[in-house]
């Protein structure tokens, strides 16, 4: 579960993980090289570092530990996973799926900053089990990142709800959604929280943590936004306010 920073490549100014390329990449001048890569020809996985076998970044003892509880803690899903995700949500993961295992979040373990969504999205998360990737609001997300600076898989990003709820639409949390959430928050211990959308407001608000909200890329696509505008750039520059400088 764990991808430790050594096991990375730097091409240009982009980070890679070597695994997750079918085939090296000829060019990578910038962010926009790598979001672009065809996954036909170099991989599902190859426009980020995470895949469900290495989902949480690990750069030195603090960070490892925090990436070990949080390893353990998805084992914890896995044991039980009808009672953390529910029942309909869980049948509709195990049908659109198609990794081994089931989405959790990922990110670096040490992050300053952790981003809440409400639930992985049927062409996104649910298919590759990383948060936030694949689907057009998961790549609105990331190029709003890298425009801002911020490379996201150095943030760390997870959803209220673990498992994708049929035809995305979340019908209720879950009890154990609340549960599971908590304790993953108490292992990360961010600096700041932003809730993606006013689901992960509302529950976040509920578990007793504070959280700024921003507006998901969803409401951003469903108004035919799908590369960084003015709008979202100004709304989500609380994130480069909040990490501050990190230079891995």
């Amino acid at each position: 579960m764990l991808l430790r920073f050594r096991k990375l490549k730097k091409i240009e100014g982009v980070y890679v993980n070597p695994k997750n390329l079918m085939t090296k990449p000829l060019r990578l001048a910038d962010w926009r090289d790598f979001l672009a890569l065809d996954e036909k020809t170099y991989g599902v996985y190859a426009r980020t570092v995470y895949n469900p076998r290495e989902r949480f970044l690990v750069v030195d003892e603090g960070s490892e530990a925090k990436g070990i509880k949080l390893s353990a803690l998805y084992c914890s899903l896995l044991t039980d996973p009808e009672y953390f995700c529910g029942e309909e949500n869980l049948g509709y993961q195990l049908k659109v799926g198609e990794f081994e295992g089931l989405p959790f979040a990922n990110g670096f373990a040490g992050s300053k900053v952790a981003i809440v969504g409400e639930a992985p999205g049927r062409r996104g998360c649910g298919k590759t089990g990383v948060c936030f990737y694949r689907d057009a609001s998961g790549m609105l997300l990331r190029k709003v990142l890298f425009s801002l600076g911020i490379n996201p898989d150095f943030l760390y990003i997870t959803n209220v709800v673990k498992c994708n709820p049929p035809e995305n639409r979340l019908r209720g949390i879950p009890p154990g959604a609340y549960e599971l959430l908590a304790r993953e928050l108490k292992i990360l211990k961010p600096k700041a929280i932003f809730a993606v959308g006013r689901t992960a407001e509302k529950v976040l608000m509920e578990l007793g943590f504070e959280a700024e909200y921003l507006r998901h890329p969803a409401w951003y696509v469903r108004r035919g936004v799908r590369e960084p505008s003015s709008e979202i750039m100004e709304e989500y520059s609380k994130i480069r306010e909040a990490l501050g400088e990190w230079t891995p």
